[in-house]
């Protein structure tokens, strides 16, 4: 059994191997290019290439109270051929708690992401008993555009 696992393992390296994300394209949040090149992203998008979107927060004051988040897309639209958007599947509701260093889940609460190459992200929060939208904030923030090679 032993055996099998560690054959599996190394199966699964194997398969892996030259499928590494590589970031293709990075925009800061008023939309200006920071890395690569806007065309290249749209192209991967148009060619059905696995794309995953990473953004995150600082805290003005305190630098150790930072979030990142990374996520594949699950649904991209491109927007006269000028903006690109990433849609992540629905999550639960999660909050950090800085001083514990945990995250903690919100109960009974879905959150919902979409953001662009624009620097745009609008999200919102749900409650998954009642449906009804807990809040809705539009923000500004620099993405990074991964893909799968």
């Amino acid at each position: 059994m032993k055996h099998l696992v560690t054959l599996l393992f190394l199966f699964f390296l194997t398969t892996m191997n030259g499928q590494e994300w590589q970031l293709l394209y990075q925009n800061d949040e008023n939309g200006k290019a920071v890395f690569g090149e806007l065309n290249n992203l749209k192209k991967a998008v148009r060619s059905g290439k696995d794309i995953r979107i990473a953004w995150g927060f600082q805290h003005p004051e305190k630098q150790k109270v930072r979030v990142e988040h990374i996520a594949d897309a699950a649904f991209l639209t491109i927007q006269s051929d000028s903006i690109v958007y990433a849609q992540i599947r629905p999550i639960t509701g999660q909050t950090p708690d800085f001083e514990n260093f945990q995250m903690l889940l919100k109960e009974n609460l879905e959150w919902i992401f979409i953001g662009g190459t624009s620097g745009a992200m609008d999200t919102m929060m749900r409650n998954v008993i009642t449906g009804e939208i807990i809040s809705h904030q539009l923000r500004t923030s620099n993405f990074k555009w991964f893909v799968k090679d």
